[in-house]
């Protein structure tokens, strides 16, 4: 019998553990994961929001006479904005001051100290078998609910 290519598909969002930056996912004061609800490769809004990011770096570019240096200019803003996209919210995890599911999101990408959430995210975001998971997760539970 032919695989059936349509089970395959990835989930279209997923909570991906948060790390710390020695790459150990981080936990609340109760144990519970901290987790961020991202949106997938496979998404309409995390190609969006690559495209953007990819216009703005060419963009650059282009203004400072075709350097590629320029387009580098402003990656971490650039990444900042794409994770703040695709990001929904997270997930046991406070800001001091903050409030709110986007504006908690933008105050932790934007955080310099905070830095190594923003690279391990970045690199998680891209990596397909984080979404084969959660749609592997989703299949066996008998739920078609997906987290957010």
């Amino acid at each position: 019998m032919p695989l059936n290519i349509t089970s395959k598909r990835v989930s279209d969002v997923c909570d991906l553990p948060v790390k710390d930056a020695d790459g150990t996912p981080m936990t609340d004061d109760n144990g519970n994961a901290v987790t961020a609800t991202v949106f997938g490769p496979g998404t309409k809004i995390w190609t969006v929001a690559d495209a953007t990011r990819r216009r703005k770096a060419i963009k650059r570019s282009r203004e400072a006479n075709g350097k590629f240096e320029a387009a580098l200019n402003n990656e971490d803003e650039d990444s900042i904005d794409f994770l703040c996209a695709i990001t929904k919210r997270f997930n046991n995890l406070e800001f001091d001051g903050v409030h709110g599911d986007q504006e908690t999101v933008r105050a932790v990408y934007s955080d310099p100290l905070l830095g190594f959430i923003r690279d391990h995210m970045e690199a998680d975001t891209k990596n397909w078998e984080n979404f084969m998971k959660a749609s592997q997760a989703n299949s066996n539970s008998g739920s078609d609910n997906s987290p957010g």
